[in-house]
């Protein structure tokens, strides 16, 4: 596979990844606090307050983030911003549930932090690979 389409499906599949849970915390954002994801409620154990605002909030800037990533994957134009977005967005969402995890159980743990480093990964993968394909030019 080509660095190129390397970087584009990595950055693809973060979109993916990432849509449900910004659909569900920007029209259901009651629901997404108190179920997400499917119905395990790992937000709602860390004891924290609904604020349907925050919620609604984060919600729109995660759709947000992945418009500017469907676009930059058609387009193949800022790849690398993109990247670098999702993996400071990752690494500090990963870095913040790693010291919260007390409210879940041992497979709730594995499975949100499973899910939450694969963002870091993919956009670390997609910056590798755009990075060589700029040295190589």
């Amino acid at each position: 596979m080509s660095r190129e389409r390397i970087q584009r499906w990595s950055l693809a599949l973060i979109a993916v990844l990432m849509l449900p849970t910004a659909i569900q915390a920007t029209l259901a954002p009651q629901s997404w606090f108190d179920d997400f994801p499917v119905g395990r409620g790992w937000v709602a154990a860390e004891g924290g307050a609904y604020d349907e605002h925050l919620v609604r909030d984060v919600g729109v800037l995660f759709l947000a983030l992945i418009v500017v990533t469907a676009w930059s994957v058609w387009r193949r134009e800022g790849m690398t911003i993109v990247a670098i977005a999702w993996l400071i967005q990752g690494v500090f969402h990963f870095g913040y549930h790693v010291g919260h995890l007390d409210g879940l159980d041992g497979l709730d743990q594995v499975g949100l932090l499973g899910s939450l480093v694969s963002i870091p990964v993919l956009a670390a993968l997609s910056l590798w690979a755009g990075l060589r394909i700029s040295r190589e030019q």
